[in-house]
């Protein structure tokens, strides 16, 4: 089968997030635009700037507790538009909250291992983080549980890894740059600097975030594709992926 270049993947997920960008706007900020209510009402209001920690403590739990429902929405529409197929919204949210539980689980059973790697070494981190890339979509596409998701992302990421590791420093470094440069005029212009402004800018990066995780999702793709042409179909959802 035909391998897309790492360039050639961030230009369709690219065009796949600004040709449904209604939709999977919509998805992103079903638990992002209360999210980023909640965390910037906290910030103005409630933390002051000493309790920064605090604040990104608040954004990783809201990110945990509800990022699986619109993850395992994205995932669903994307898996659907590569067959050539549509989901409406209703059926998109539908397959986030049912796979919330799994997702959920072996989300957090990876981080906790990730983190461990982090703890021990960098490397170690770094190296799992990159096997478990996939992860989302083994639950989601395979009905994998925590522990057969892990087994079958770094399954399919074998051959792969570099290309996985090298597309997260080309999207977290332009995406670094682009967050701090959308807050200068705020910096600048102190009128700007009001919970209504930077709830649209948070959720205007949430939404650019997308990028990075359909790419991830369109290496899942291309590994079930060369898994299947060369084994033949398997059991389950995977088999239709392709297809």
């Amino acid at each position: 089968m035909h391998q897309t270049s790492l360039i050639g993947k961030f230009g369709e997920a690219c065009r796949l997030l600004s040709n449904h960008l209604v939709l999977f706007s919509a998805i992103i900020l079903t638990v992002w635009l209360p999210g980023n209510l909640l965390i910037n009402y906290l910030a103005y209001y409630v933390y002051s700037e000493d309790e920064i920690v605090d604040l990104m403590r608040s954004t990783m739990w809201i990110e945990g507790i509800f990022g699986p429902v619109y993850i395992g929405a994205m995932i669903h529409v994307l898996w659907k538009l590569k067959r050539g197929e549509y989901a409406g919204y209703s059926e998109a949210i539908g397959v986030g909250i049912r796979n919330w539980g799994r997702l959920f689980a072996a989300r957090l059973v990876a981080g906790l291992i990730v983190t461990l790697g982090f703890l021990v070494l960098i490397i170690p981190g770094i190296v799992l983080q990159v096997r478990y890339a996939l992860l989302d979509s083994a639950v989601v596409l395979d009905d994998a549980d925590a522990h057969s998701a892990r087994v079958r992302s770094t399954e399919l990421t074998v051959g792969m890894r570099w290309q996985i590791f090298f597309a997260a420093i080309l999207f977290f470094v332009p995406y670094m740059f682009l967050s701090v440069a959308i807050y200068l005029p705020v910096d600048f212009y102190p009128q700007l600097d009001t919970m209504a402004t930077s709830v649209v800018l948070d959720c205007f990066l949430d939404i650019v975030y997308a990028i990075i995780q359909i790419v991830m999702f369109l290496f899942y793709w291309e590994a079930v594709a060369k898994e299947t042409s060369s084994t033949g179909p398997a059991a389950g959802t995977t088999d239709a992926v392709v297809q």
